[in-house]
């Protein structure tokens, strides 16, 4: 798997500001760099588990109809 950097202020800061023209102040960056960090830090513990061959709980299967009936 790819080791990726750690989501840090600085991080939000500049993507905010390259991405949508507005600055964050320290403060909330380094709110919003615990928050996707944190994020992160389950995506990755969920790509971890061993459940890629593992069908989720329900699953739709459509079915052709043998009728003439199209509902």
């Amino acid at each position: 798997m790819h080791n990726r950097k750690p989501i840090n202020p600085e991080t939000i800061k500049t993507l905010s500001t390259e991405l949508t023209g507005l600055p964050v102040d320290d403060e909330k960056a380094q709110i919003h760099a615990e928050v996707f960090e944190t994020l992160m830090k389950k995506i990755e513990l969920l790509r971890s588990l061993p459940i890629k061959d593992i069908e989720p709980a329900v699953v739709f299967r459509p079915v052709k109809r043998s009728g003439g009936d199209s509902s």
